[in-house]
């Protein structure tokens, strides 16, 4: 047996148990890369009537709070409605206390915020007041805000007491916890006799939202 023929006798076996290993191996790889080839192919196209967002257990979309929504409270319907009955009241809520003083004094506290202390604190005034203080006190803020002031001659004669005759307003900082609205009289004259009251509102606008409450005072004549 020449050694061409020694390669042959070797190769012929040896090609055939090399094919029957492959095949089985070739088709087990085949077998594998189906799910790679699936994953890479692209995602098929997005149909509208498809549920998404986590919302699959519903056969329709969740009805949104805001459509179901109770029937708004009366004054939020009519913002003309009067609302004295909610807020005749001493002011509250955000401020810690509140007073109408003579005068006040000022001081700085460790974080260079304004501190304002009544001075006199009173109900009633003589008609040759200079002007009328509100001296008040907030708790702890985390967004500045205003106080408004709106005076008015309730029961003052000749003057209406439908109309405001002052306004003033006091910006409150994060450091600010108290501050103080100063009023003058509505006429040249001075103060009239009588009954007058101060609506505080808290915001950046005056309205019957904001109200948080009324203060009353007397003039009385001059001594």
């Amino acid at each position: 047996m020449t050694g061409g023929e020694v390669g042959n006798d070797r190769g012929a076996p040896f090609s055939s148990l090399g094919v029957q290993a492959i095949c089985p191996l070739i088709l087990f790889v085949l077998f594998l890369s189906g799910p790679v080839l699936a994953e890479d192919s692209p995602p098929t196209p997005f149909s509208p009537d498809e549920l998404q967002h986590g919302f699959f257990q519903f056969d329709t979309m969740p009805t949104a709070p805001e459509d179901v929504a109770s029937e708004p409270m009366d004054y939020y319907k009519n913002p003309a409605l009067d609302l004295s009955d909610f807020t005749d009241a001493r002011p509250g809520g955000l401020l810690r206390h509140i007073t109408l003083a003579e005068s006040f004094e000022e001081d700085l506290d460790l974080r260079r915020g304004h501190r304002y202390y009544p001075i006199h604190p009173t109900k009633e005034f003589s008609a040759d007041a200079l002007a009328i203080h509100v001296v008040f006190r907030v708790f702890k803020h985390y967004s500045a805000y205003e106080i408004i002031g709106r005076l008015f001659p309730e029961n003052v004669p000749g003057l209406s007491g439908k109309t405001f005759s002052d306004e003033e307003s006091a910006y409150l900082a994060l450091e600010d916890e108290s501050g103080y609205l100063k009023f003058f009289p509505p006429s040249q004259a001075g103060w009239t006799p009588g009954q007058y009251r101060i609506d505080i509102f808290v915001g950046y606008e005056a309205n019957e939202i904001t109200r948080m409450g009324t203060l009353r005072f007397t003039v009385t004549p001059k001594a």
